[in-house]
């Protein structure tokens, strides 16, 4: 008797597993939004500089470091809305929108400037201003998830500034960073670079008089470090 109820017993105990959905099938999802915003720090780094020098005589030349401009490290910050789209369960599409702020502050090289037979001044010009840009980019996160409905994903974006000042300027930028969230938060960590040699209008060419005409031009890498917060709309 009991043996007429093995095969039964074995084919519902069959049919019930298979028409259970499997745990690790991936459930494609929407977008998710979030706007964020917090501080950066931007890194100036000269990796092309030099220039031209014609002295009146050898015996008053200036040197180099009252020729060259001085571009400083600054502080500012950026706010933009970041949306995730989940392509399977590990590997996460990332786009982003927003405004982004640039705190441009440098020096020029000393000019002279003959007041009379007996007076020469010399000075320089300290710029400071804030240039406003447009900023997108699209990147790639693999997401590991902490719980129901946190996440972690490390990954890397490729983006574009677009200048909305006046003598400003536009620049690619890679950047690789860390997002945490969940149903609600989201947390950032980011540095982006320019992967070639920027020209910066202002700071790249400067012509003065130091006992001779002389010029001087610089190239240079961005480098930015930024911290976020954001919610989830």
């Amino acid at each position: 008797m009991l043996k007429s109820y093995v095969p039964a017993l074995l084919l519902t105990v069959t049919g019930a597993l298979l028409s259970r959905p499997s745990v690790a099938q991936y459930t494609p999802t929407k977008w998710a939004f979030y706007f964020e915003a917090g501080p950066k720090i931007s890194d100036f780094r000269a990796m092309s500089y030099g220039g031209t020098y014609s002295p009146r005589s050898a015996s008053l030349v200036f040197p180099e470091d009252q020729r060259k401009i001085t571009i400083r490290n600054t502080f500012s910050g950026f706010m933009q809305v970041k949306a995730f789209k989940p392509l399977s369960e590990r590997v996460v599409l990332a786009a982003t929108l927003g405004l982004d702020m640039q705190h441009l502050n440098y020096k020029t090289g000393y000019t002279q400037t003959v007041v009379n037979d007996i007076i020469t001044a010399y000075e320089n010009q300290h710029i400071s201003r804030l240039l406003a840009r447009a900023r997108a980019d699209w990147g790639i996160y693999y997401r590991f998830n902490l719980g129901t409905s946190a996440h972690l994903m490390p990954g890397v974006a490729v983006g574009q500034m677009v200048n909305l000042s006046h003598n400003g300027y536009s620049y690619t930028f890679i950047q690789p960073g860390l997002y945490f969230t969940n149903d609600w938060l989201l947390l950032s960590a980011t540095v982006s670079d320019t992967p070639y040699n920027v020209l910066i209008p202002g700071a790249s060419r400067f012509e003065g008089e130091l006992n001779g005409p002389y010029t001087y031009d610089a190239e240079y890498r961005i480098r930015e470090f930024q911290l976020s917060v954001g919610a989830k709309f």
